[in-house]
């Protein structure tokens, strides 16, 4: 009994050193040029020995998706879950978003760039992309509550926030506008989606 645990968690060690690596090769070379054998060479093992915790490059980029997008929504639940003021509370889960996706680049660039090799893209663009409304619905949500939005449609303004923060992750990312203060730029973009940029 205490062999297969011990042996459970050598399996786990070793898939989890896999991942590491090869989310760092994906990340430089992206997935269309990087190889089993660049993985294989980067990890010390035989190609051969991939096999034995994951099925093909496809099985090992999914994996490395799938953590990435892990990372990136336990970040984004501290913030909904966070006792703070809703606009604060807006404020930091933009923040912590484009924070969190300069560090993923696997995930950025699956998002981004259009892999239609490998299936399981599609799918978790649509999951995340509801997820995210789920969560910034809840953030204005709790912002009416406490009289601070006011808001006729959750759904459609949640759409809207949605798809703006999403315009934004490139250029604030990695486009041409990645090397200015992100938290100034957030406060100026949250400014004008809170007050609009109608002269008062």
């Amino acid at each position: 009994m205490q062999n297969r645990i011990e042996n459970g968690t050598k399996k786990d060690l070793n898939r989890e050193n896999i991942l590491k690596i090869a989310q760092e090769i994906f990340s430089k070379y992206g997935y269309k040029k990087t190889t089993l054998d660049d993985i294989a060479n980067a990890v010390r093992k035989g190609k051969s020995s991939l096999y034995y915790y994951f099925k093909s490059k496809e099985d090992i980029f999914q994996a490395v998706i799938l953590k990435e997008v892990d990372i990136l929504g336990r970040e984004l639940d501290k913030v909904v879950n966070r006792n703070s003021d809703p606009v604060d509370k807006l404020r930091d889960y933009i923040l912590t978003k484009l924070t969190t996706y300069r560090s993923l680049a696997n995930f950025y660039n699956a998002l981004e760039n259009d892999i239609t090799a490998i299936g399981f893209i599609e799918d978790l663009k649509h999951k995340y992309e509801q997820y995210e409304i789920r969560m910034i619905k809840r953030i204005l949500i709790e912002g009416v509550r406490k009289d601070e939005f006011e808001i006729y449609d959750f759904n459609l303004a949640a759409i809207g926030i949605t798809t703006a923060i999403k315009g934004l992750e490139m250029p604030l990312t990695a486009g041409s506008y990645s090397s200015i203060d992100l938290e100034r730029s957030v406060d100026i973009i949250l400014k004008i989606m809170c007050y609009g940029i109608m002269k008062r």
